[in-house]
């Protein structure tokens, strides 16, 4: 079983200059999110109590992990991450569950996978800090647990039992980030990233990105190695910009090349629906890739529509 405290200057020490939040004044967006938790945080404290159990869920890369990692830091107690592959069975649970120490924090990402022994027994553990275990002749024990606090993220909500969800005191749904947010974040790696840029340009770049924080982390990556390896400086102005936009491939609304690809595909089929194992074959990608991957954003964008008879453009 593997069970580790995370390290929080060593985490920032190895992610380079992906430095992550480090309050819930300083991330930016989902206030819908930060408000409520600063609260419960601010009662905690207030009162002596453990912080109640934190459900955080939504798309890959909108700030899940990030929003853990700063409600541990502000609560100020210990916090471990447990991996979901690594808890197989009642038993790994059972041995995390009791080694940990009062108030403490545990954190497992896509809780969505877990198995449904494993969610049924979190139900007592969640709601009466115990747990029941049978004995070899058959008796079931209770085992008292110490108070603690369980923060869970899922990108599949709706795959969590209903009875496991309802245990969570707090669920948060990570929304999308408006405009002005994606012109902030676009701003802040950007600056993090030590380019020098024309103000004007962060309208024209915020176009060719989508308003997924890492989608838009990764973008200036891109720009910044563009920038090191074709004009040996990190200076932005609009001839250089143009230049690196149609290096990179992107149009507007973070359409890439497979993306568009996709979107041809559906185009040469006369308007007909085509079925999804053979745009997988066309693509030379998996099914799974096409759905987690590729349609998100192009349904986000109604690029398409998902029918009864396979996909069609709009």
């Amino acid at each position: 079983m593997h069970i580790s405290k995370l390290d929080t200057q060593h985490q920032q020490n190895t992610s380079g200059h992906s430095q992550r939040p480090q309050s819930l004044n300083e991330f930016i967006g989902q206030d819908h999110i930060t408000r409520i938790i600063k609260t419960a945080i601010s009662s905690a404290k207030k009162n002596k109590h453990y912080l109640w159990h934190i459900l955080l869920c939504g798309a890959s890369g909108y700030g899940k992990t990030t929003l853990w990692s700063i409600i541990a830091k502000e609560y100020g107690k210990d916090f471990h991450i447990v991996t979901w592959y690594a808890i197989n069975k009642p038993a790994e649970m059972i041995s995390i569950l009791t080694n940990l120490k009062e108030w403490d924090i545990i954190f497992i990402d896509e809780i969505h996978r877990l198995k449904p022994a494993i969610e049924e027994l979190m139900y007592i553990a969640m709601e009466d800090f115990a747990i029941d275990m049978v004995m070899p002749d058959g008796w079931s024990v209770r085992v008292p647990l110490q108070p603690f606090t369980l923060i869970w993220a899922t990108t599949k909500p709706e795959a969590i039992a209903d009875p496991l969800k309802n245990r969570f005191i707090y669920n948060f749904h990570c929304v999308d980030y408006n405009e002005e947010e994606k012109y902030q974040i676009l701003e802040k790696y950007i600056n993090q990233y030590n380019i020098s840029y024309d103000t004007f340009l962060i309208p024209l770049i915020a176009l060719k990105v989508d308003t997924v924080p890492r989608h838009i982390h990764n973008f200036v990556i891109k720009i910044r190695d563009f920038l090191i390896t074709h004009h040996h400086s990190l200076s932005l102005d609009k001839e250089i910009w143009e230049l690196c936009e149609k290096r990179l491939s992107i149009k507007d609304g973070w359409i890439t090349p497979i993306h568009q690809r996709y979107l041809d595909i559906l185009r040469n089929n006369n308007n007909e629906p085509i079925g999804l194992k053979t745009i997988s074959l066309q693509l030379g990608i998996n099914e799974d890739a096409i759905e987690q991957e590729i349609e998100p954003l192009l349904l986000k964008q109604r690029l398409i529509n998902k029918t009864s008879r396979g996909r069609v453009i709009i």
